[in-house]
This record gives C-alpha cells, structure tokens and sequence, in this order.
C-alpha cells in the first residue's frame, strides 16, 4: 500500500510536467513557427484530458504509468517528425531527464532505447540526414545525450539506493508512530475499566467498550451529550470534583456511587484526571472508573462474619451462665403467679413474660455458638413443609389468610437437619403472617433447576413489603423494626442455610409484598 502511495504521488508529477509540456507543444503549434499538422495539437489536448481523467477516477498505479510513459514518448516523437530542428531535437534529452523522476533502473534503460529507437526512426525516415551530425551543435547534442543517458542510469541506481534508505527510515518513523498509536488505541479499546473523556463543558469526547457496558450507553448515544453518572443525591458532589478537576486537582480510586443508563446504581471506584495541552492549558477531563459492588459485598460479607463470631463468642461465654440464675427465678415467678388474687400477680405476670422473652433470646444466642457437629439425614422436604404449614394452619384460619402450596416434586431428598429446616420455614412464615394484616394469600413454590441438582423454594405474600433501608441490613445481628424483636431471627435463617449449602434471596417492594427464594441441594428422589 505505502509503494502505490509513493508511485501515484511520481505520476501526478509526472503528470503536471506532462501536461506542461503539451501545453508548450500547443502554443509553438499556434505560433506558427514551427511546421505541424493540426491534428498535433488535438493529440496534445486530448491526450491531456485523458491522462487527467484516467489519475482521478483512481486507475492503478502501474497502468497509468505505462499509458503516461507512451504518451511522452509520442509527444516527443511527434514533436520531432513534424519539424525536426535544434530545439526539438532536445525533447528527447528533456524526456529521458523528465522520467528519472521514477528512480527506477529497468524504466531508464526502456527509455534510453526507445528514444534511440525513435531517433534511428527519424534517420530511416529520412527526416534526420547524415549532414546533421556533421554540425557542432548536433555533436553537442549526442554527447549531452550521452551524458544525459550515463547521468539517468546513475541516478536510477545510486539516487535510488540512498532515496530507499531516507524513504525507509521515515516509513520506520511513520510505522513507530502509528504503531504508538495503535498500541495506545487498542489499551484504550480493551481495558477492562470504563474509560471516558469529557470536553470542558462536561460533554462526552470519547468512551471505550468497557464504558457502554458498565453505564449502559453505547457510543453513537454518549458522544456528544453530558450523561447523568451520578444519581442525584451525589450531583453535588460531583459539580465539586469538577469544579475541581478545571483547577487541575485530580482523583485517586475515590469510592463513590454511579448511575447507569437504566437509573439502578452501583458502587463505583473512579480516578479523574485532566488533560492539558501541550501549553499547560485544561483542554478536557478523562474518567477511569470500575464496579466494586462486588467488593463492598465482601466486605459487607465479612463484617457479618464478623458479627456472627462475636455474637457466637457471646453467645457460648454468657447463654448458660444466665440460663442458670434464670431457671430459678422463672421457677419462683410461677409459683408466685398460681395466686391470681395476689396484689402482686400483675406484676410477677409482666416479669413471667419478661423471663420467658429472656429464655428466647438465650435460644437463640445458642443457635449461633460455635458449630456444633451436625448429624444431617436425609430429609423429604414436602414432609417439612406440610408440618411447618399445619403448625401455622389455625393462625391463617384466624386471620383469613390463604396459603396456596405448588409442589410438583413431592420425593425431593434433601440432607440436612429437620428440625433446623422446619426453624427456617416456620420463622419465614411467621414473617409473613405478620406482615399481612388481614385477607392475604401466602404462596409456597416447590421447582428445580434445570440440571436438577438443587431444589428451589419459593415463598411469596401480599404482605406490606420491605423498606428498601431494611433490606439492606436484613441479615445484619440485632438489627429490627419490630418491638420486640431481637434482630437474631434473619440470621440465624442464613446461618442454617449456610450451613446446609443453600443460598437464599429477598426481593420485596413496600406495599406489594416480599418475594423470598430458598435453595438446597438435592442429594436422591
């Protein structure tokens, strides 16, 4: 491609002293001084136009080079049949000179010969004599011939040569720069992080693949246009950090959340910087940015873990010690409330309450001690749910709720521990039940996945929902909305299915209700 480039560019210039040199055959035509045929200067025209048309409308290199080299050569001949004389006669050396501009050694060699050819053309024609090579002058002109043929040769294989040399050194220099460029294009297409320039005015210059892909704008929809990135409680902030950035202040993997196209938001890691122009000047702002949801998952995982330790820490040091004080005083609180005439029942009915609320508490503390080695069996999950859902049976009655149960696959096998299987639904439902006031529908879903090696449980109510702010802290310890609650309930649900190499997840909207989905493997039908 770079070798067409360079010989189109020698056949333009060519060209241009083609047509020049036609346009000097026209006007000594018309000048009347010389005798030529009028057909001569149509040739001249003619040939002219073609050649110009034929370079636009792109023919190939090569072609046009020869078709340009044999219209020179019958210029220069006609030029000399016409009217031979002293001045024509040097067309030929002009030609020969004029075609070095190729600086190839095979086309000056074609030339010399046929230009010879032509003169001894013009000899057998007649046209030159004898006597013309008796005259100085024409001694003169074979030996600049001669000269002018030794110096073309040369030039072809020596100027060629040292030209080469220069013409390789800058395609190397071209080729280093575009290969920078390519380089710098290709870690700009295939970073993993987002990647986007803004102008001054915070209108998008530029955006890589990895940009469409996290925000949800592509290309054609960015370019241009200033994007909503950040939600809008963060649209303070982020005028500051622009504000600060036309200052030349830059930004190191500051955490912030941003928006995606689709208004759902992510945690983000972002580092900006300016860009300056070669003055100094802030000319634009480049916006590095990557999701660390996933991160901040992990860390919010391993702060549970950690919670749960200390909680299981607690829970082994302190649940037995108050078990045993507890016992003797709920012991006493009974006997003292058999007397339903005491001044004091009332009383020792709240503290009763109190030590049994005591006793669930420390229940629960023990649930989430230390692991304990489980003995797990193989359990039929239909079975577990039917008796969870007969346990619940009369309070759905009472509060003209309706239980609709799906289950298709009635010998689901699952291993694990019944009773701390049973705890989870029975915790689920009573969730439920309270979250409907009156006149709701709880729904049960048994069904698999599609490689059959884990059982989904799906378990939805009409309920009034899940703040978004509660969910968020849903499996956190001791975190409540209810009254009298302990913020244990939710955790140890995840903590038992952990242990049982289950997953489970919540989706509920206020107002709507709560979708919650359970999974287990299956270990035989």
């Amino acid at each position: 491609m770079q070798q067409h480039e360079i010989l189109n560019k020698r056949n333009l210039l060519t060209l241009i002293t083609y047509i020049f040199s036609a346009a000097v055959f026209a006007i000594v035509i018309f000048s009347q001084q010389f005798h030529h045929h009028p057909a001569n200067l149509f040739f001249c025209a003619g040939s002219s136009i073609v050649l110009v048309a034929l370079y636009f409308f792109k023919m190939p290199p090569q072609a046009f080079q020869f078709i340009l080299i044999s219209n020179w050569h019958i210029l220069a001949f006609l030029f000399n049949f016409q009217s031979l004389n002293n001045i024509t006669f040097y067309a030929f050396i002009y030609l020969i000179a004029v075609l070095t501009i190729y600086r190839s050694l095979a086309i000056s060699f074609i030339n010399i010969f046929l230009v010879l050819l032509e003169i001894f053309v013009l000899y057998k024609c007649s046209i030159i004599s004898l006597k013309i090579f008796e005259s100085q002058e024409n001694y003169l002109f074979f030996s600049f011939l001669l000269v002018i043929c030794i110096v073309s040769l040369a030039q072809s294989f020596f100027i060629k040569s040292i030209w080469s040399k220069v013409e390789k050194k800058a395609i190397d220099r071209e080729y280093n720069l575009n290969s920078k460029h390519a380089y710098l294009n290709l870690f700009f297409e295939q970073a993993k992080d987002a990647i986007a320039v803004f102008d001054l005015e915070e209108r998008v210059i530029a955006v890589n693949p990895a940009f469409e892909k996290l925000y949800g704008w592509s290309k054609a929809e960015a370019i241009g246009r200033s994007l909503p990135l950040v939600p809008p409680e963060n649209e303070e902030g982020a005028k500051q950090r622009t504000k600060d950035l036309k200052r030349g202040k830059s930004y190191h993997l500051f955490e912030t959340t941003d928006m995606r196209k689709d208004g759902t938001v992510f945690d983000a890691q972002i580092s900006l910087t300016p860009i300056l122009s070669p003055h100094g000047e802030i000319i634009a702002a480049s916006v590095i940015s990557r999701d660390i949801s996933y991160i901040k998952e992990n860390e919010n995982l391993i702060l549970q873990s950690e919670k749960l330790k200390l909680v299981g820490e607690l829970a082994a040091g302190v649940a037995h010690e108050i078990r045993n004080p507890m016992t003797v005083i709920s012991g006493y609180v009974q006997m003292m409330n058999e007397d339903k005439n005491s001044p004091y029942y009332e009383y020792t009915k709240l503290i009763q309450n109190e030590t049994e609320r005591i006793e669930l508490i420390l229940s629960e503390f023990l649930v989430l001690s230390k692991p304990q080695a489980n003995q797990f069996v193989p359990i039929n999950l239909a079975e577990a749910l039917t008796e969870v859902a007969s346990f619940f049976q009369y309070e759905l009655q009472q509060r003209i709720i309706q239980l609709h149960t799906v289950n298709e696959y009635p010998n689901t096998i699952i291993l694990g521990n019944k009773n701390q299987i049973k705890q989870i639904f029975i915790n689920l439902f009573k969730n439920a039940i309270e979250a409907i006031h009156n006149d709701g529908t709880i729904t049960l879903k048994v069904c698999k996945s599609d490689d059959g090696k884990e059982i989904f449980i799906r378990i939805i109510d009409t309920g009034c929902g899940i703040p978004p702010h509660v969910l968020e802290h849903i499996f956190e310890p001791f975190y409540t909305t209810k009254t009298k609650g302990t913020g244990l309930g939710m955790v140890i649900i995840n903590k038992i299915i952990q242990d049982h190499n289950g997953s489970i997840k919540i989706a509920s909207q206020q107002h709507a209700g709560t979708d919650i989905l359970l999974s287990f493997p299956i270990v035989e039908e």
